[in-house]
C-alpha cells in the first residue's frame, strides 16, 4: 500500500537539489508532500520547479508543527511518513520505516538515532537524553529516542483536531497521542548528521523547554 511521505521545509535551498534527487525512486509508488513553510530563500522556486512532489506553500513561517499539521491534512494516504529535509538523515533509508501492519500490531515505526546509547558530547546530547527519559517516565515507556523526526504511523490513529503544536514539539506530540492510545512503537536505527547552527541547524536550546511542556501535557 502507498505511503505519504511528508516533508516540512523552511529555507533549505542548499539542501533541497540533493533531497529531491533521493526522493526520486520513492515518487512512482508513494505520494511526496513537501509543506513549504514560508520560505524565502529561493527554496520555493525549486520545489515549484519539481513535477513528482506535491506541494503545499504556506503564506508565512508559521513553524514546523504547524507545517506538519497541514501535510497531515493533505495527505492523500493513510500510510504516513514523516521526515525533515536538512539531510541530517539520509532519504535512503525511508524505506525502512514502510513496514506498517496493523494486522500484526505494527502500527508505529519511530527512528532512533542512539540505538546503544545517547552520547554526551554537547547540550543537545543532553537535551535528548533528558527529554526521551522525561517522556518515558511520563508515558511508561522505553523508546530510546522520544525526538527523532523519522517515523511513520497510521494518520487514521492521530486525532488531528487535538494537535496543538507548532513548532519542534511537534515530534513528541505526535509520538504521546500514539503511545497513549496503545499503539507498538517499533524502534529503527538510522544514521545521523548533525548540521551546526552555521550550517542552517534551527533547533535551539530554548525549544527545549517547549518540548519538555509538551510532554508534561501543556
Amino acid at each position: 500500500m502507498a505511503y505519504t511521505i511528508i516533508i516540512p521545509i523552511h529555507d533549505e535551498v542548499q539542501s533541497i537539489p540533493i533531497l529531491l534527487e533521493g526522493l526520486k525512486s520513492y515518487a512512482v509508488n508513494h505520494e511526496i508532500l513537501i509543506i513549504d513553510d514560508g520560505s524565502t530563500d529561493g527554496s520555493s522556486e525549486l520545489l515549484k520547479n519539481c513535477s513528482f512532489i506535491h506541494l503545499v506553500s504556506l503564506s508565512k513561517n508559521s513553524g514546523k508543527g504547524t507545517a506538519l499539521r497541514a501535510g497531515l491534512v493533505g495527505a492523500k494516504n493513510d500510510k504516513v511518513l514523516i521526515t525533515d529535509g536538512d539531510l541530517e538523515l539520509d532519504p535512503a533509508e525511508l524505506e525502512k520505516f514502510m513496514i506498517l501492519d496493523s494486522d500484526n500490531r505494527n502500527d508505529c515505526v519511530l527512528g532512533t538515532r542512539y540505538a546503544k546509547k545517547i552520547p554526551l558530547g554537547s547540550l543537545l546530547d543532553f537535551g535528548n537524553f533528558f527529554l526521551t527519559g522525561f517522556f518515558n517516565i511520563i508515558h511508561n515507556r522505553s523508546v530510546s529516542d522520544a525526538l527523532c523526526c523519522n517515523k511513520s504511523f497510521f494518520k487514521s490513529n492521530i486525532n488531528q483536531e487535538t494537535l496543538k503544536s507548532t513548532g519542534f514539539d511537534v515530534d513528541v506530540e505526535l509520538l504521546s497521542k500514539l503511545v497513549s492510545e496503545n499503539h507498538t512503537i517499533k524502534e529503527i536505527p538510522i544514521k545521523y548528521t548533525r548540521r551546526s547552527p552555521d550550517q542552517g541547524k534551527k533547533l535551539r536550546l530554548v525549544d527545549g523547554w517547549i518540548i519538555l511542556k509538551r510532554i508534561w501535557g501543556q
